[in-house]
């Protein structure tokens, strides 16, 4: 079979691997629209939809505002967040996960703190994360946070026919054919080719394959506000949301530009 004839049956496969993956999004992709409509009737736990919405802020938020909601923590003028006396009740300490992480990793400074701080503080994250994981195992379809296995298998394509070129480039100029080392250097030669190749389609997948939407954390922000969060005041609210984007001041250094001319 001649270099022509190979690489006409390589790309007709290659163009069958992309037709069945792309069926596989589709179905997958029809099946996860199906189950979308099924949510409106599930019992999604309010605090696990904020988490959802905004993975980063979105349950502090909640359970912040359900603890200033409660009288268990108040934001100060500056932004900071501090434990009221009834929130350094232990008896008084809330029974869903959320708002007692947050209540409990503010009892352990002693200082008035933002809330942004949470989401890298690793004590906070210790005591939130089993909770997030368990939850997210209810909906064990998008646990995963919109994994996608389709589309490494698409780029994995990519890179196996680009290697397949990389070596047929290089047998059809006789690299294989000559003494040793000479093949050594068509070997090492191949396999920069080969990158070369792999990283041009590799790229090229990344651009036009569709990613997976995660329509789960979709539905979460088309829900309303967490209840705690919907019963603040206009005033709470502002006070939370000072406190959710808080930021340091920065001082900047005041350059002196006096000129002396006795200096000179």
């Amino acid at each position: 079979m001649s270099q022509p004839d190979l690489f006409t049956a390589a790309l007709t496969t290659v163009c069958g691997a992309y037709a069945v993956l792309g069926t596989l999004w589709w179905f997958r992709d029809r099946a996860d629209r199906a189950a979308v409509a099924r949510l409106d009737a599930a019992d999604i736990d309010p605090y696990h939809a904020a988490a959802t919405a905004d993975r980063a802020h979105g349950a502090d938020r909640a359970g912040a505002a359900a603890l200033l909601l409660g009288g268990l923590i108040r934001i100060e003028d500056d932004g900071k967040a501090a434990v009221t006396a009834g929130g350094g009740d232990p008896g008084r300490t809330p029974g869903h996960p959320v708002p007692a992480a947050v209540l409990t990793t503010l009892r352990e400074r002693a200082e008035p703190r933002p809330l942004n701080f949470l989401y890298v503080d690793p004590g906070h994250r210790g005591r939130l994360d089993p909770y997030l994981r368990r939850e997210d195992a209810r909906w064990p379809r998008w646990s995963t946070r919109g994994g996608d296995r389709v589309q490494p298998a698409a780029i994995l394509t990519a890179v196996l026919f680009a290697g397949w070129c990389a070596a047929q480039l290089l047998y059809a100029h006789g690299a294989f054919s000559g003494p040793a080392g000479e093949i050594a250097a068509g070997v090492f030669v191949g396999l920069l080719v080969w990158a070369a190749f792999a990283l041009v389609l590799g790229v090229l997948v990344l651009w036009a394959w569709p990613w997976r939407r995660d329509r789960f954390a979709e539905y979460c922000r088309t829900l309303p506000p967490h209840p705690a969060e919907a019963a603040l005041d206009a005033g709470q609210l502002e006070q939370l949301h000072r406190a959710m984007t808080f930021d340091y001041p920065t001082v900047r250094p005041v350059e002196d530009l006096s000129w002396d001319p006795g200096a000179f």
